[in-house]
């Protein structure tokens, strides 16, 4: 069998076993796989903890025919380094590009992690996937922007209309007289033109005779 290429039986061990790590991610591996849903990345289709060969991959896109390793302490070590070293010959001649990510570089390089992904995927054979998200990501941003500007200039003719109507609307009718109503003009008395003293016209009338003789 050649190298990379499970019998049978080692891909149900190998199913059960991804299945496995998927359950039980690492805060590092949680963390690169929100950082390759990001943007336009996420149009490259990730795989998190899939069997591939004789392998389980941490993340791969098979249309990018990228690879994306998570590394902790133990890749440091010279037995597992070797070990890294010939699983990535293996993918590398399956026409699959190695990126390896140490743990502190996903956890306080995350902007970092994430062009180095981006670079590597512009160069890949699904460049133009990551083009149509782009995309149509705009086209979407423009339908929302315009019926934004229709539902508010819809919500403007309303406001309006309702003004509208509240500056036609009849006066309040009341049950109170006219004559009941209390009258706000509290001007002077009228004048008699014929006094100089500003007098009032009651004390310009005839005086009251009563009768007696004076």
């Amino acid at each position: 069998m050649r190298r990379g290429l499970a019998s049978t039986s080692a891909m149900v061990w190998l199913r059960s076993r991804a299945k496995e790590l998927r359950r039980d991610m690492t805060p590092a591996e949680k963390t690169v796989w929100r950082i390759l849903h990001e943007g336009e990345l996420v149009a490259l289709n990730w795989r998190k903890q899939a069997p591939f060969g004789d392998f389980i991959l941490d993340f791969v896109s098979h249309p990018a025919r990228l690879v994306v390793e998570v590394d902790g302490a133990q890749h440091g070590e010279t037995e597992q380094a070797l070990y890294d070293q010939q699983r990535t010959a293996w993918l590398e001649a399956e026409g699959y590009r190695v990126l390896r990510v140490w743990n502190s570089e996903a956890k306080s390089l995350a902007d970092g992690v994430w062009r180095l992904v981006h670079h590597a995927a512009m160069q890949s054979p699904a460049v133009r996937r990551m083009d149509r998200w782009r995309e149509q990501t705009m086209a979407n941003i423009r339908t929302a922007n315009e019926r934004a500007v229709t539902s508010s200039s819809s919500m403007e003719e309303v406001a309006r209309a309702q003004r509208g109507s509240e500056e036609v609307r009849p006066p309040a009718i009341t049950n109170e007289p006219h004559e009941a109503r209390p009258s706000t003009f509290e001007g002077a008395p009228p004048q008699s033109a014929l006094r100089a003293d500003s007098s009032s016209i009651e004390e310009e009338r005839a005086p009251h005779f009563d009768g007696s003789v004076q």
